[in-house]
């Protein structure tokens, strides 16, 4: 548990990391990353006309987003993740948007059946930064919470491992010292 939900800061020159732990702890690749497949993902379901692959690729999408959250997350303590969830949803934001600019560029970006046009950005990215802030602030609050529970109920079991560490400890020290 302590090694994906650290409850101390990590000095993470100390220690050589996995490459996709090295990526996940920067902001801005997974953010980065997660805003240019979620614009494409969009284009990609409102281009369709099955309902049911647009329900399901909403639902696809919003796990990608708190994946993508958790992941990132999980290497940083509770309390440092509130800068990192608004620093998330801004780069999110910013690249979905930077995707969505090229995709009204070539005519594929969509507002509902309509081709989007430039009048339709500033609306779009108003949409999506509200959107992506409700579904990542209440996401992390329930991920927090989750892990604090987690912790709290795994307490106990910690401190009567460390209690049985310590007195076989003691118990080897003092068989030594006798004999």
């Amino acid at each position: 548990m302590r090694r994906y939900f650290p409850k101390d800061v990590i000095h993470w020159g100390e220690e050589r990391l996995h490459p996709l732990r090295a990526f996940a702890i920067r902001t801005v690749e997974p953010a980065g990353i997660t805003g240019v497949v979620l614009r494409l993902w969009r284009a990609a379901l409102l281009a369709s006309t099955n309902w049911m692959l647009f329900v399901g690729g909403l639902v696809g999408g919003v796990l990608f987003l708190c994946g993508m959250l958790t992941w990132h997350l999980g290497n940083f303590p509770v309390k440092r993740w509130p800068p990192r969830v608004a620093l998330f949803l801004v780069i999110e934001v910013f690249a979905e948007m930077g995707t969505s600019s090229l995709l009204i560029a070539v005519a594929r970006e969509r507002v509902g059946s309509r081709v989007a046009l430039w009048a339709d950005w500033w609306p779009m990215a108003g949409q999506t930064f509200i959107e992506r802030t409700i579904v990542l602030v209440v996401f992390a609050l329930v991920l927090g919470g989750t892990v604090q529970l987690v912790r709290r109920a795994m307490e106990p079991r910690d401190a009567s491992t460390r209690d049985a560490s310590t007195r076989d400890a003691s118990t080897r020290d003092a068989s030594t010292r006798d004999a």
